[in-house]
This record gives C-alpha cells, sequence and structure tokens, in this order.
C-alpha cells in the first residue's frame, strides 16, 4: 500500500508555504461564507413570499389519511357561540377552533372546537379580542409543543403527518383567513378537511395558496 504524504506542521513550513495555506484559508472562507450568506437570503426571500403570496406546498410522499373525528363550524353544540370580542360566532369565522379541535385529536387531545374557544376566553387568549394566540396553547395543554414555522414547505407538513400528527394551515378564502387541517397525502396534493365544507377530505391546491402552517406535537 503507497504511503500517504505526510502532512506538514505550520511551524515546519516555509514562508511561501504559510503564504500559500493562508490564500486557500481566506478563499475557502470566502466560498463559505457566500454560501451562508445565500442560505440566509433564500429563507428571508422565501418566509417574505409565504406571508405577501403564500406557496403550494407539494407532498415527499404518499401518506395514508389519519382518522380523525370531523368537526363542522355549523354544528347546532357551537354554531352560535361567539368568538371572544371578534363580533363573529363559530358557524362564521370558526374554521381555527374547529381545525385546531381535529389535529389535537390526533395528538391524543379530546376537546371539541367549542369547549377550546370558551378556554381561549376563560384564559384571555384572544390578542386585543381579535385573534387567538395559538402560541399559548401549551399552557392549556402543558407537554404539547407548538411551532409556527415562518418559513416552510411540503416537507414540514409530509413529515407531521406521516407521523400521524395532523396539522394545520391557513388559506384566504375572500377577505378573511381560513383554516383546514392537513390529514394525508397523494403523490400530488395534500388532503384536508375543511370545517366549512362536509366531511370528504379535499385536495389542498383547491384552496390556493397557503399563508401559515401550525404544528402540534404531544410530548
Amino acid at each position: 500500500m503507497p504511503k500517504l504524504p505526510r502532512v506538514k506542521r505550520i511551524r515546519d513550513m516555509t514562508a511561501e508555504e504559510k503564504k500559500i495555506l493562508s490564500q486557500r484559508v481566506q478563499l475557502y472562507g470566502g466560498v463559505a461564507l457566500m454560501f451562508v450568506l445565500c442560505a440566509l437570503f433564500l429563507r428571508f426571500y422565501n418566509t417574505r413570499l409565504i406571508e405577501s403570496s403564500g406557496i403550494q406546498p407539494t407532498p415527499r410522499r404518499v401518506v395514508e389519511p389519519i382518522a380523525v373525528t370531523y368537526r363542522a363550524q355549523d354544528d347546532p353544540a357551537w354554531a352560535e357561540d361567539p368568538l371572544g370580542g371578534t363580533g363573529y360566532t363559530m358557524e362564521e369565522e370558526g374554521s381555527l377552533f374547529c381545525s385546531l379541535s381535529m389535529a389535537l385529536e390526533t395528538c391524543g387531545i379530546e376537546v371539541d372546537p367549542g369547549a377550546l374557544n370558551q378556554a381561549f376566553m376563560d384564559n384571555d387568549m384572544y390578542v386585543d379580542d381579535s385573534a387567538a394566540d395559538l402560541t399559548r396553547l401549551p399552557e392549556l395543554y402543558p407537554g404539547l409543543r407548538f411551532d409556527a414555522p415562518r418559513d416552510f414547505d411540503g416537507t414540514d407538513i409530509t413529515d407531521a403527518i406521516a407521523d400521524g400528527r395532523a396539522c394545520l394551515v391557513r388559506v384566504q378564502r375572500g377577505e378573511s383567513a381560513h383554516w383546514l387541517t392537513v390529514v394525508g397525502a397523494t403523490e400530488n396534493d395534500f388532503l384536508v378537511l375543511d370545517p366549512d365544507g362536509g366531511s370528504a377530505a379535499k385536495n389542498l391546491a383547491d384552496f390556493g395558496n397557503v399563508f401559515a402552517l401550525a404544528l402540534l406535537d404531544a410530548a
């Protein structure tokens, strides 16, 4: 077996060799820095793109639909419940709590949309009486992990549902934000349950671009 060339220690190098080594370190360091800056720029650009125009995430593999109890906004059990101080009822704008209820079930937490909305009101979890603060969910359910990545794609969603955890996505319906529960994936699209569209799973692409993602996980 041929011997590998011996690597010189810096103190044994000539002045010329040290100069060449320094130039290479600067070159490789500069290239590495460019890669880091490009990655940061792309992440920032993608985040701004999602927030302004939304994206159309695509699955990374087929995932069989997760079985969950469908929750509808117009269910008489909570349809007329007020949503904090928003002036709306569950039937009008309650897609968040219905979708969240379905997703929580896949994390082992059984709670219906009406009880969930009431818990948010009882614990002052509406921001200025206008929007539910999902980041405070772990206060209601210790051990529950909540994440709303600002930069995401189909990988995050695929990994969650493949692990048996339904997740939430926000789309735009008219002038209102509308939430859906992602429960599965085909080769080309994610499958979602729409709290205002019947219990049959639908294609996510039918609702347009996605502007936000909410991931749940039970410890």
